[in-house]
């Protein structure tokens, strides 16, 4: 399952969990399910948004989230710490990259 969230959905961190509203059904996801948390960029930018922040859940099941989504600074940067350890280094390197790459910022068991 590959949930790409609009605008209109909505992800957060609540009770220990990952909760994406998509497309209105609501999914949950422990924070042992969570394999890898990356950024992914690409060399489309500056006219088309291109970062996206990408959950792996596991092989079948990923969150993907463009960074112009109105939930994903506040997500990455106050709430999806509160579950997992983020490499923010990662994000600084994302942040100023121009070409196709991906960037982990977490994996289950070390990088």
């Amino acid at each position: 399952m590959k949930l790409t969230l609009n605008n209109d959905d909505d992800i957060r961190v609540q009770d220990g969990k990952i909760v994406a509203i998509f497309e209105n059904k609501e999914y949950s996801f422990a924070k042992d399910e969570i394999e890898a948390a990356m950024i992914i960029t690409t060399d489309k930018g500056p006219f088309c948004d291109d970062m996206c922040l990408a959950i792996r859940i596991d092989a079948e099941t990923a969150i993907f989230m463009m960074s112009e989504h109105p939930r994903c600074s506040g997500f990455l940067f106050d709430e999806l710490k509160t579950l997992i350890e983020l490499d923010y280094n990662k994000v600084i390197e994302a942040s100023a990259c121009t070409e196709n790459n991906i960037f982990i910022l977490y994996k289950r068991g070390g990088v």
